[in-house]
């Protein structure tokens, strides 16, 4: 359901009532002089009545005075108000006139000049999506724009229409595009694209430009590796780098697999079906928070040998445990039965961690692997959730969560307010 257009990209109230009294005051002005006794050249207002005296005074925001003449007579006071009347109304008029037609002919560039205490949310990612979700909850009609380069990326429409959102298209990268933003107004910046190095070089050219911004850039940054590099840099000092994958790994970590691993005596065989961003994550938080308790690990991924390379070189493997890296496709029943000669896995209570970048294989697999290992303790990651892979899952005895949810969890609110 469309949410309310936000605050800064249309008339607020208070800019309304600012207008209604400036239109009132004059308006009374004008009047207050009529009836105080000034006269005008070309009417004879001696004998006119209240109503008529009214009407002439609103006459003045249409035609300023032109059809009455110049006032003439009658106390100083009252010809001073009747021109001040003389010259405000028809000002007020051709002012709310040509910012009419500024509208219509510029009404883009009309609403980027309103924009104040507004949220950047650069990228039209999946975390800009849940981002937005979150924000909205808190704060309806904080003004919002959205900073991308595809002019027909899908989610454009739903920022707009479902978050009240202002799309720019224009790279954040370019000084042209850092003009229109306002940034010294801005409440808050958040750059959620999926280019890292984009990221990092929006957030420093924003920091250098506007350093009172220090702590309210954010900035995503999914590799781990350069995750670690960046320290000392003005983006990792002044910014707030975070990294959802982490969010999601060590709530898993935390919430699931230490409890499996403190229900089996022995140490236990893990498999990581998938070694993309979230997969190197949930292995990094392993050796963080469970070191000891797995003996085991094996590495699968279309990819496997070059991401354990670069994960061995990003963040690095921990010499307590046994590890096997396997290039393959999780859906390859080859695949499987390899793992069943060389580890035996039927005969034992793997924990199987099923998560790659792809929703819908990763919900075949593991339903598979679950028929094959009744024993095992397969888990499955989703992005978002979703109420029929839930109820398969359960059903089936696999562990589903969905990372969104977790991301979403772990967005603080101070990120939604002013």
């Amino acid at each position: 359901m469309p949410v309310d257009a936000p605050a800064g990209l249309r008339f607020t109230w208070r800019g309304i009532s600012a207008r209604a009294l400036i239109f009132v005051g004059v308006y009374l002005a004008g009047l207050s002089g009529l009836l105080l006794g000034a006269g005008v050249s070309e009417r004879a207002l001696a004998d006119a009545d209240l109503g008529a005296r009214a009407y002439y005074a609103l006459g003045l925001f249409v035609m300023g005075g032109m059809d009455l003449g110049t006032p003439t007579g009658g106390p100083a006071i009252a010809r001073a108000l009747l021109w001040f009347a003389y010259f405000a109304a028809p000002t007020i008029t051709a002012s709310a006139l040509l910012e009419a037609l500024w509208r219509l002919a510029a009404p883009f560039a009309f609403r980027l000049r309103r924009l104040n205490d507004h949220t950047i949310v650069v990228g039209a990612s999946r975390l800009s999506q849940l981002y937005l979700r979150h924000l909205r909850r808190i704060d309806r009609r904080a003004p919002v724009i959205i900073v991308e380069k595809n002019a027909t990326h899908p989610r454009l429409e739903e920022f707009r229409a479902r978050y009240g959102a202002l799309v720019l298209i224009g790279d954040i990268t370019s000084e042209a595009t850092l003009a229109l933003l306002r940034l010294p107004l801005a409440r808050r910046i958040l750059l959620l694209t999926g280019d890292d190095l984009v990221n990092l070089d929006a957030a420093t050219r924003i920091l250098e430009q506007v350093p009172e911004l220090a702590k309210r850039v954010v900035l995503h940054l999914g590799n781990l590796g350069l995750l670690r590099t960046i320290s000392g840099t003005r983006a990792s000092r002044e910014g707030v780098v975070f990294n959802a994958h982490e969010t999601a790994a060590s709530h898993l970590v935390r919430e699931h697999l230490l409890a499996r691993f403190h229900s089996t005596e022995e140490r236990d065989l893990v498999v990581l079906a998938g070694f993309g961003r979230f997969g190197q994550t949930v292995l990094h938080h392993l050796q963080l928070g469970a070191r000891g308790c797995f003996g085991e690990v094996v590495i699968l991924d279309t990819a496997a040998t070059m991401r354990a390379l670069s994960f061995a070189e990003q963040v690095g493997f921990d010499d307590d445990y046994d590890r096997q890296v396997i290039d393959g496709d999780l859906q390859d029943p080859g695949l499987w039965a390899r793992l069943d000669r060389e580890h035996a896995l039927p005969g034992r209570r793997p924990l199987i961690v099923v998560g790659s970048g792809d929703d819908s294989v990763n919900l075949a697999a593991a339903l598979t692997l679950q028929r094959r290992y009744p024993d095992a303790y397969v888990i499955a990651r989703s992005f978002h959730h979703s109420p029929f892979a839930a109820e398969l899952t359960l059903d089936a005895g696999v562990h589903c969560f969905a990372v969104a949810d977790l991301i979403d969890f772990g967005i603080p609110d101070e990120w939604c307010v002013g």
